[in-house]
């Protein structure tokens, strides 16, 4: 058990982590529901022997990563982790030991995707850590980003609430829209059912048929 102990210890002195000397940023950004945008993840660093990276991003629910690209910075190839419970492991790998180029910029343009139901949220990056060929670990400070939200242009028949589904909710708020007691969020176009460009009880009756797929 002591000499198991020992060598543990020594495999951990070997294994030298830095002083935390990298800032790394997204700045915050809004999203139209239903589409994509590309914004740049900032790097600020001191060391200018960085090869491989990697971090993990928990975005709010909706908004998803879709890709992520190494700009003219580093020239290591870039990977996606599979995501789980809406967490990204990002990381960049260190081919021919590419080195992280420069001390400040854009490091990597990423592409997020919304949902049409997307509601805006908190973004946050952790578990951030550089390597050295050295292979010293470099980490850096947790940091988090804003994403807001558009409302799209896009229509979904009897969402009149625009949580994205279709259900009784959608009735009662078409029904509060016509007794002028709307209370919550509403979408004419989607709660305009039958196209006529008025929102009164038949749209609610037709919603009930879309729920009952009698549409």
């Amino acid at each position: 058990m002591r000499k198991n102990i020992i060598c543990l210890v020594a495999a951990l002195c070997c294994m030298t982590l830095i002083s935390k000397a990298e800032s790394v940023a997204v700045d915050d950004f809004t999203v139209k529901q239903g589409e994509t945008i590309q914004v740049t993840l900032q790097l600020d660093n001191e060391h200018n022997d960085l090869t491989a990276f990697s971090m993990k991003m928990q975005l709010p629910a909706g908004l998803t990563l879709t890709a992520a690209e190494a700009t003219g910075r580093y020239a290591g190839e870039i990977i996606i982790g599979n995501p789980a419970a809406n967490v990204f492991n990002i990381m960049g790998l260190e081919g021919n030991l590419a080195t992280i180029t420069g001390n400040e910029g854009a490091l990597l343009t990423l592409t997020f995707e919304a949902s049409k139901s997307f509601k805006g949220g908190e973004a946050t990056i952790t578990a951030i850590e550089f390597i050295t060929p050295e292979r010293d670990y470099v980490e850096a400070d947790d940091t988090s980003f804003y994403v807001d939200y558009e409302q799209g242009q896009f229509v979904l028949p009897g969402d009149a609430d625009t949580n994205g589904i279709v259900n009784v909710s959608d009735v009662m708020t078409v029904v509060a829209y016509v007794l002028k007691n709307l209370n919550t969020s509403f979408d004419f176009n989607n709660a305009d059912v039958n196209g006529n460009g008025i929102v009164d009880v038949v749209d609610a009756m037709l919603i009930v048929d879309i729920i009952l797929g009698r549409n």
